[in-house]
């Protein structure tokens, strides 16, 4: 499964790189204003039509629209295609417990790297859970910065021209593109746990050189833009990592990834305003808090790697429930 979800987010990477330069020519048509001139506004005339960043949302609305279309053709034709119209059923013995047995052919595989797995609804796999939970939300929270604002601190904080702000938007995104080409094949040898802690490194080195960028007199903008390189390549697939990650320990079932995704929610409405009135107020809270949430983020991810390794050390193997037709109670159906 690893590059499965690797791939799922580089197709999402790969959209959201191009969006930069789908908005270039909507932005940039109003001239900056110094704070205490005084300005008088005349409201535009109601048919002189859209303005051109009600156009760049119009063409947002779009894609919105086609991307629901897809998805309803997808859902139509899985279902046709596999003769099930209630997509959403389960079988009345389906379990999220469920571990298949290995066949003999890799049981000699298994029997060195057996991993331990806790169930989502126990103490020990609801506090790893909160942990994971919590990491997310300050992952989504960085996604805000680096994708929401990004354009905004370097065109109205950095005094950065359009066409330098969409550049290294776009670059950014295509950089997180690349590596995420990269990392698809090396999950087959590289461990979800290496590779978190390489883009957490990353990210860490990152948001240090974008606040010494604003430190410096000279060269400033070389220090900003080889932090948001450097920035592209540890947010890369720090989120599906921590995916595969959490799954080696706790079965990623519906509920949990849906428990995930609330948490891209929750950031946004969190940290999105919070972000925003923050640049407002000065402008090296951007990378500011790019450096707090990464160092809580390698706090999380410590505490979370304690957690296994002490359940790894006090109990090395604890199996999840087996249920198969015709075994109950442990026992086969048989009698043996």
């Amino acid at each position: 499964m690893r590059p499965i979800i690797q791939m799922t987010n580089l197709t999402n990477m790969f959209g959201v790189a191009i969006g930069p330069q789908v908005a270039e020519p909507f932005v940039g048509h109003y001239d900056h204003i110094p704070p205490n001139a005084t300005v008088t506004v005349t409201p535009p005339n109601a048919h002189e039509g859209f303005q051109p960043v009600q156009k760049a949302y119009v063409i947002v609305a779009a894609m919105d629209v086609g991307m629901a279309i897809i998805c309803l053709i997808m859902c139509a034709w899985s279902s046709i295609s596999t003769g099930h119209c209630k997509m959403f059923a389960r079988e009345a013995d389906d379990d999220d417990d469920v571990q298949l047995i290995p066949d003999d052919s890799d049981a000699s595989k298994n029997d060195n790297h057996q991993q331990l797995k806790v169930k989502p609804c126990s103490v020990l796999g609801g506090a790893l859970l909160t942990l994971v939970f919590l990491l997310f939300f300050l992952n989504a929270g960085r996604d805000v910065l680096l994708t929401g604002l990004l354009f905004t601190y370097l065109y109205e904080y950095l005094e950065w021209s359009v066409h330098g702000g969409t550049l290294l938007s776009t670059v950014f995104h295509l950089v997180c593109f690349a590596f995420a080409i990269v990392v698809v094949p090396a999950t087959r040898w590289v461990s979800p746990t290496q590779l978190v802690i390489v883009d957490l490194v990353t990210l860490l080195i990152s948001s240090m050189m974008m606040t010494i960028a604003l430190v410096v007199v000279y060269h400033g903008a070389f220090f900003t833009t080889l932090g948001i390189i450097l920035a592209g390549v540890g947010s890369s697939n720090i989120h599906p990592t921590i995916i595969t990650l959490v799954d080696e320990t706790i079965p990623v079932t519906a509920p949990v990834m849906a428990l995930f995704i609330s948490a891209f929610g929750v950031s946004l409405v969190v940290i999105g305003p919070v972000s925003g009135i923050s640049l407002h107020a000065n402008v090296i809270s951007f990378p500011l808090m790019l450096l707090a949430q990464t160092l809580a983020g390698i706090l999380l991810f410590v505490v979370y790697v304690v957690i296994l390794r002490w359940m790894k050390s006090s109990e090395p193997v604890t199996s999840l429930e087996i249920r198969e037709p015709g075994r109950q109670n442990g026992s086969l159906g048989d009698g043996s």
